[in-house]
């Protein structure tokens, strides 16, 4: 017979989703964050969104991660007195966010199943917002006047929470997660919910997700959110 080889007697399930989740929050000044998801989409460059799991007996490992990178750029003309000033402005936003860790089965009856998980959620957000400023008489003060801004910080945070599955039926299921946490975070938390419908070859998943931070010292930013529907597809193997 032969030998377990350790990863391959887990069981392992991967997800590709896209979350179309607003962002919200609140600046340390006070001012606040609203970004709805058409205006992500405008502005999306590049994004990226999945997560993996493994199961062996009581045992879950878990990673879930998303990548984002927003940039846009305008230009405006405003009067000064008797002085004309064209300003172009622009903004670029990275982020990326992962939770990962580890559960324990703690309950299986009537079809469900329940984990609790501890581990590590992470943020990495790098901003940058550049101003450029021209007016009609050259040679002025502010003719070519370029001011940035630019913030690049790491936060991390441990979590615990639960893990859970309903069976309904033979082709529909329910899946949920929560946790809380705090770290470099005053708090961080999350929670989703979703309805998975069992197909030959894959799940489709159709669910709300909800992920605030409250951030401490974390250059310009006081609070963080996201939140919005997700649907993707499920794949065992």
């Amino acid at each position: 017979m032969a030998q377990d080889d350790g990863l391959s007697s887990w069981d392992w399930t991967a997800e590709a989703y896209f979350w179309g989740a607003d962002l919200g929050g609140e600046t340390t000044s006070g001012d606040d964050i609203n970004m709805p998801i058409d205006d992500i989409i405008d502005d999306l460059k590049f994004g990226v969104m999945g997560s993996i799991f493994a199961e062996k007996g009581d045992w879950l490992l878990f990673a879930d991660a998303f990548y984002l990178d927003l940039g846009d750029s305008d230009d405006v003309s405003a009067n000064i007195g008797p002085i004309d000033v064209d300003v172009r402005g622009s903004f670029d936003l990275k982020g990326f966010s992962s939770t990962f860790g580890a559960g324990y089965k703690i309950m299986q009856n009537a079809g469900t199943t329940l984990h609790a998980v501890g581990g590590v959620r992470f943020l990495w957000l790098d901003s940058e917002v550049e101003v450029n400023a021209t007016e009609s008489i050259s040679g002025s003060p502010i003719d070519g006047q370029v001011i940035t801004d630019k913030e690049v910080g790491n936060n991390w945070d441990a979590i615990i929470g639960l893990r859970g599955v309903t069976e309904l039926n033979d082709k529909w299921y329910l899946s949920y997660y929560g946790d809380v946490g705090a770290g470099n975070s005053e708090l961080t938390w999350q929670a989703s919910l979703a309805a998975n419908y069992r197909m030959a070859r894959a799940d489709l998943v159709f669910g709300y997700r909800y992920l605030d931070f409250d951030l401490d010292d974390f250059g310009p930013i006081d609070d963080l959110n996201l939140g919005g529907p997700f649907v993707g597809v499920k794949v065992s193997f």
